[in-house]
């Protein structure tokens, strides 16, 4: 039982600490480091950072593999446009992107994280991604960026 409260992304089951090996972990830096692993979805696993919390929510192959295609294939080829006018402004760009997909979700910004969204969540990413433009995300920063105090 996880005193942290870390649940599947898949089924929603309360995960556990393990080993990378015993979690069916495949990278070589992982087989032997801790993991939160769900014990009743097979290969739902996520590392586990320093300070013993989850890096994201464990998930199953199917659901990392969404989250990387997600990443890759729209977060990225926003960022990429990004890049096209200001090359040193990739850190201010994931920054919007992940404003501005937390607000088309509807989600807190920590939620809407793309490692703690599980198979269906990726899916509604992706089709409020797919028609986006980087013009769009500076749009949306420009209108809720926070007010500064008088």
């Amino acid at each position: 039982m996880s005193a942290l409260g870390i649940y599947c992304a898949d089924c929603g089951t309360e995960c556990e600490r393990i080993t990378g090996r015993e979690a069916g972990a495949r990278e070589p830096d992982l087989i032997d480091a801790q993991v939160w692993a769900c014990p009743f979805c097979p290969d739902a696993w996520a590392a586990s950072a320093a300070d013993g919390s989850a890096v994201g929510l464990p998930a199953g192959e199917e659901t990392r593999n969404a989250r990387a295609l997600l990443r890759e294939r729209q977060v990225e080829r926003l960022i990429g446009e990004a890049l096209k006018t200001c090359p040193n402004g990739r850190a201010i760009a994931e920054e919007r992107v992940a404003a501005f997909l937390a607000h088309e979700l509807r989600l807190p910004t920590d939620e809407a994280a793309i490692e703690r969204l599980n198979i269906e969540w990726c899916r509604r990413a992706w089709l409020a991604l797919k028609g986006a433009s980087y013009a769009d995300v500076v749009r949306h920063a420009q209108t809720y960026r926070p007010r500064k105090a008088a």
